[in-house]
């Protein structure tokens, strides 16, 4: 065991000696295109010229990448193994208090004759970028090697463990290799891992197999197993308990401990009953908004043009959908069918089986023989949703939120879970629109929509919003 933990030492070491060169790389690399846009921006300024050299940047401010450093390291940015976007979020946080730091010490040390505080704003900005985009490419295609990878084992009971098995080693953030999994119950295991044994051996199974840290599903904890528990926690170095609770929203939770009692609870935050929250998101979609009008509107006009040419019929459809508090109103696309879709829905459904199936089951059809030519390639890039800026801009949609649904819909498949739908503006993209839209049975779309509500905060909007576009030009599930 310590000869494994020795091992382990050294793989850390070098793990985190990559991630400080990258993040070195990432500072100059920053520091270079900062210095080239202060000077571009000498050509439509009417301020003093730029006159610093960059060797004096390079070497005069040496203390600026000081601050980083141990900025990340404070924020534990070099031993905590976290997703990516778990990160990311801890990364752009300790960017923008060096900033803060840097920015003070230059303004209150009257150091303003010594570098420029445009130059600063260029630096941080970029320093965002790349200190998260050199992360994530050492994360995934240098550290996810199994050299570094910490050897655990999934306890758990039989019909759950390669769920969690699978959605562990995705993330390549977390740096783990799954020697093989242990039993909790009597159950017979059909999946895909090694079984190491039943949870009674577990001592023997971590010295024979040399594991450092391990992973326990449980949806209770009685007082024999808890005792296991105490006894992985101080063998091993870490310890991931999975909760089998997917009806209760985690991302949002702090835990608590009462020293007089020894007592501990988890306290759960609802982030949309904060008026604060609802005002930032608010804002967010209406700066947002603001921002991408004048391209979108250029957009729009061209789409109205093509479909206004190809098809009779108005060029955009308002269809009813229900918002949050169960408030009706008109969601707005571009049409993508012709105007007498109604009837050949009805004649389909009525003389095909199968559609009439598919359609109950989607509220789609794959091949719809109501859409026309540009319409379909209008779903397909998801163009044809573009209007729906306009619902964002009058409170009614969101940039980010659950699909916008019809009544029918909620009292169907949503029922009990209708509560969560009417807590939030419906959105024009979501988790829904990121994990394979119309691929997803109803069930997962409502799951996907009440785990949203559960877990909302402003990063995750935010995180929904950057892998949209890879969705969308991926075209998975789009019809």
């Amino acid at each position: 065991m310590n000869n494994n933990n020795s091992k382990l030492h050294i793989k850390n070491i070098i793990f985190i000696f990559i991630l400080l060169a990258g993040d070195i790389a990432a500072y100059f690399v920053s520091l270079i295109l900062a210095y080239n846009t202060r000077i571009l921006t000498d050509s439509f300024m009417s301020a003093a010229p730029f006159a610093f050299l960059l060797e004096y940047l390079a070497t005069g401010l040496w203390w600026i990448p000081v601050i980083f450093i141990l900025m990340l390291a404070y924020r534990n940015l070099y031993t905590l193994k976290k997703p990516f976007w778990h990160e990311s979020r801890r990364l752009l946080l300790s960017c923008f208090m060096t900033f803060l730091v840097v920015f003070s010490i230059v303004s209150l040390g009257k150091l303003s004759n010594f570098v420029s505080r445009l130059f600063l704003i260029f630096l941080f900005v970029y320093l965002m970028i790349f200190v998260t985009l050199f992360r994530y490419i050492l994360k995934t295609k240098v550290l996810n090697r199994k050299f570094f990878a910490e050897n655990i084992v999934i306890i758990g009971y039989s019909n759950y463990l390669d769920h969690v098995k699978h959605s562990i080693l995705h993330e390549n953030g977390l740096c783990f290799y799954a020697a093989g999994v242990v039993l909790t119950d009597n159950c017979k295991y059909t999946g895909s891992q090694k079984i190491l044994g039943h949870i009674s051996d577990i001592e023997s199974i971590i010295k024979k197999y040399n594991i450092t840290s391990a992973v326990v599903i449980k949806n209770e904890v009685d007082k024999s197993f808890e005792k296991i528990l105490n006894n992985l926690q101080i063998n091993l170095n870490k310890l991931l308990i999975v909760l089998d609770s997917q009806g209760i929203g985690f991302s949002n939770t702090e835990a608590v401990q009462l020293l007089y009692t020894g007592l501990n609870y988890i306290q759960i935050n609802n982030n949309f009953k904060s008026l604060l929250n609802s005002i930032i998101k608010r804002l967010c979609d209406i700066i947002l908004s603001i921002i991408l009008l004048p391209f979108l509107l250029i957009l729009i006009g061209f789409i109205a043009v093509l479909i206004k040419s190809t098809s009779k019929g108005p060029v955009f459809y308002g269809h009813k959908r229900v918002g949050r508090y169960g408030k009706e109103f008109k969601v707005l696309k571009f049409r993508s069918m012709y105007q007498d879709a109604d009837v050949r829905l009805k004649e389909i459904l009525a003389n095909d089986e199968e559609i009439r199936k598919e359609w109950n089951t989607y509220y789609k059809l794959k091949n719809d023989p109501r859409i026309t030519k540009v319409g379909r390639f209008l779903r397909k890039s998801s163009l044809d949703e573009l209007p729906q800026i306009f619902n964002v801009l009058k409170g009614e949609m969101s940039f980010v939120g659950p699909r916008p649904v019809l009544q029918d819909e909620l009292d169907k498949y949503y029922k009990e879970l209708s509560s969560y739908y009417y807590m939030v503006h419906p959105g024009i993209t979501g988790l829904w629109q990121i994990s394979g839209r119309n691929e997803l049975n109803y069930e997962m779309r409502v799951a996907k929509d009440s785990w949203y509500v559960l877990n909302w905060s402003i990063w995750l909007d935010i995180v929904i919003l950057f892998k949209t576009p890879g969705a969308v030009f991926q075209k998975k599930g789009a019809y």
